[in-house]
């Protein structure tokens, strides 16, 4: 038993893996009316996602005590922006490609009415073609289409909107970097200043969806994550480490603190590259497990977490080094020899 306590750290961010859209999988009237236990189990699962986010803190925060952390956590790799551009736009490309020759629309719990279907096709087709001759054109034509989904879907539309807009204002800013017709329509400016104000727009569109997710399909509608993990009992893990006591609801409330910290932590930018690392581990492991469904609508996720990672990282503060003079060892007395 004290070897399973020791696993505890390491499976942290696992609650992740049950998904960040839960309505993927579960509709609101399936939903059950449920509450979430606020008793000792829930005070323990609260005080170590603390004690776990306070680590991520102090190994991202301070160097000194471990060059390898402070080199894989806290310093940027020479990349060239267009590698990350190219990455992010052949990503997005396929997503909207394979939407597109599915018949859908952005997501899976995003249904348009029969007569809007066209228009549908019509704007995620334009976002394909744009992208080919203009990536900013293509990031305004996914603006639209954001707007478009939150007057057309009022009451779920919280759950892409900043998502969405983040990932359309990266590409409205960053279009000159690869694109020539960008840098023809898009008077010269600063390249490296608007690279970073995209990267933080992203990082912090991408941490603000997370909290939104873990309050409304977690923390504040219990029901819709219990009914998922039913679906899916391997995911609390707790029972197989032998602490039984932890039911299927305090599961739920440990995937919404822990989705919770990991977005807030993201959206200010608390140790960025650890968080991006468990969202890509995450993300991953769903794909394995949940096939191509999963890939396909996670898909604008891995296109902005590879560049997050590699970009999102904290400055290092020096561990404060005591300046006080050192004590003579004593000094020699020339008339004594």
């Amino acid at each position: 038993m004290k070897n399973k306590f020791l696993l505890l750290p390491l499976l942290c961010f696992f609650p992740l893996l049950a998904h960040a859209h839960v309505q993927w999988f579960v509709t609101p009237e399936q939903m059950k009316d449920v509450s979430l236990p606020l008793d000792t189990v829930s005070l323990v699962m609260t005080l170590f996602v603390l004690a776990c986010v306070a680590v991520a803190v102090l190994l991202t925060r301070y160097s000194g005590t471990s060059p390898i952390t402070e080199k894989l956590l806290c310093r940027t790799p020479p990349v060239d922006h267009r590698v990350y551009m190219f990455y992010f736009m052949a990503v997005m490309t396929v997503f909207f490609v394979m939407i597109l020759l599915q018949g859908g629309f952005l997501a899976p719990n995003l249904i348009l009415p029969e007569n809007l279907l066209p228009l549908g096709a019509f704007l995620q087709a334009a976002i394909v073609v744009c992208a080919t001759f203009s990536v900013s054109l293509a990031g305004i034509v996914l603006l639209v289409t954001t707007l478009i989904v939150v007057i057309l879907f009022p009451s779920i539309s919280i759950n892409y909107l900043f998502e969405l807009g983040a990932l359309g204002i990266f590409m409205v800013l960053n279009g000159p970097v690869i694109s020539k017709v960008d840098q023809w329509l898009i008077p010269a400016g600063n390249p490296e200043r608007a690279w970073k104000l995209s990267v933080r727009i992203l990082r912090m569109g991408i941490g603000l969806q997370l909290v939104i997710l873990a309050f409304v399909e977690k923390l504040a509608q219990p029901g819709l994550g219990l009914v998922f993990v039913e679906m899916y009992p391997f995911y609390n893990f707790f029972p197989a480490l032998g602490l039984d006591q932890v039911t299927n609801l305090h599961f739920i409330y440990f995937i919404g603190i822990c989705e919770f910290a990991l977005g807030t932590m993201l959206m200010l930018g608390i140790a960025s590259r650890l968080v991006l690392a468990a969202l890509a581990a995450a993300f991953t492991t769903t794909a394995i497990i949940h096939g191509v469904h999963e890939i396909l609508g996670h898909l604008p996720i891995f296109a902005a977490a590879v560049v997050l990672l590699f970009e999102c990282v904290n400055e290092p503060k020096r561990l404060p080094v005591s300046t006080s003079p050192a004590k003579p060892q004593g000094k020699l007395n020339p008339q004594a020899v």
